[in-house]
C-alpha cells in the first residue's frame, strides 16, 4: 500500500533521472564543487593563492595548434579555461582533460554548455615544478580537438656544448633566465650522478661567482685539474619553484695540443721530403736526357768524318 501511495510521486523522480543522463552535451555545474576530491582541493586552501586565469578559444573541430605557455615563478592558483564553439546542442561531445597525456578525473573539472558554446574549465595550485608539464582540454565528437597549456618554471639557458680548457687554466661557464629574477642562485658538481652543492665562500681560491646581473649567475674555476671535468648544474630559486640547467666542461693536458702539433710536423716534413725526392729523380733523369742528346750530334759528326775520310783514301788509291 505504501509503495502505491509513494509511485505517483517516483514517476517524475526518475523521469528527471533519465533526462539527465540522456545523450547530448553534458553539462556539469560551474558552481561549487562538493566531491571528495573537491573537498580535499579546498583543504589544501587552492583559494588561498593568487588566481592566474588562462584561456583557449578553439573555433571548431578543425582547429589547429591551440597552444599557450604559462611561466611559473611562485605558487599559484591557475585556472584553466577552454571553449568550443558547437554547431548544434544536439551534437555529442565528450569533455576531458588531461596531463601530460594521462586522464584527470572528471571530478576535478566543470563543463557547460551555453548558447552553443561549449565551456570547461579545471583548477589546480602549482606548488612546485612536480605541478608543471602539459594540460590538455579535450573534446572528442567523432573527431577530436584539444588545447594544451604548456605550464612551466623560468626555463635556464646553459650550454649546449661542452666547454674546453686545459690543466691548470680557469674556466667560466654561464647560466641565465632571460627576464625573469631568481631570488638566489645556487652551483652544484655532478658527482656519481648526485648533485654536489658547491660550496664557494669556503672554497674561494677554486671558485668565484663573477656576475653582477640579477637574471644571470657566471661560476669561475681555477687551476683546473681532472679532477674538474664532467658536468655542473645552475640552480634557480624562485618564491616557491626551482628550476635548473647543466653545463659541462672538459679539462686537456697541453700535451694534447702538443700530440696535434707533432703529427701534423711530422706530415709537413713527409711531404717535403718527397718533394725533394721526386726534384731529385726528375733532374737526374733530365740530366741524363741532355747528355743523351749532347752525344747525339758528336757522334754523328764522327760518323761523318769517318765516312769522308774513307772517301778520300779510296780516291788515292784510284790515282
Amino acid at each position: 500500500m505504501r509503495l502505491r501511495a509513494l509511485h505517483p510521486l517516483l514517476v517524475p523522480l526518475c523521469c528527471g533521472i533519465l533526462s539527465i543522463a540522456s545523450p547530448g552535451i553534458t553539462s556539469k555545474p560551474a558552481g561549487p564543487n562538493t566531491t571528495p576530491e573537491a573537498l580535499e582541493r579546498n583543504q589544501d586552501g587552492i583559494y588561498n593563492y593568487t588566481t592566474a586565469e588562462h584561456s583557449i578559444s578553439i573555433a571548431d573541430f578543425s582547429a589547429k595548434d591551440n597552444k599557450k605557455n604559462i611561466v611559473i615563478e611562485d605558487v599559484l592558483h591557475l585556472k584553466l579555461q577552454c571553449s568550443l564553439v558547437v554547431a548544434s546542442k544536439d551534437l555529442q561531445i565528450g569533455v576531458s582533460w588531461r596531463r601530460n597525456n594521462q586522464p584527470i578525473s572528471s571530478n576535478l573539472y566543470t563543463y557547460n554548455n551555453t548558447d552553443n558554446l561549449l565551456h570547461t574549465t579545471y583548477e589546480f595550485v602549482v606548488t612546485d615544478t612536480n605541478k608543471t608539464g602539459d594540460y590538455a582540454c579535450v573534446f572528442r565528437s567523432g573527431a577530436e580537438v584539444n588545447g594544451t597549456f604548456h605550464v612551466q618554471a623560468p626555463p635556464i639557458h646553459g650550454g649546449s656544448k661542452a666547454l674546453v680548457s686545459y690543466y691548470g687554466d680557469f674556466i667560466v661557464v654561464k647560466c641565465d633566465t632571460s627576464t625573469y629574477i631568481p631570488q638566489k642562485w645556487t652551483w652544484y658538481k655532478i658527482i656519481d650522478n648526485e648533485q654536489v652543492e658547491l660550496n664557494i665562500s669556503l672554497d674561494s681560491q677554486k671558485y668565484e661567482e663573477l656576475s653582477n646581473k640579477l637574471n644571470e649567475t657566471k661560476l669561475q674555476i681555477t687551476n683546473l685539474s681532472e679532477g674538474d671535468n664532467g658536468g655542473y648544474v645552475c640552480k634557480a630559486t624562485f618564491k616557491n619553484v626551482e628550476t635548473e640547467a647543466q653545463v659541462h666542461i672538459k679539462v686537456l693536458s697541453y700535451m694534447v695540443p702538443l700530440k696535434v702539433f707533432l703529427v701534423i710536423a711530422a706530415e709537413v716534413a713527409i711531404l717535403v721530403a718527397v718533394i725533394l725526392v721526386y726534384e731529385v729523380i726528375s733532374k737526374k733523369k733530365q740530366g741524363q736526357e741532355d747528355v743523351k742528346k749532347d752525344y747525339e750530334p758528336m757522334a754523328q759528326l764522327k760518323s761523318e768524318d769517318s765516312n769522308i775520310g774513307e772517301a778520300s783514301t779510296a780516291r788515292q788509291r784510284k790515282v
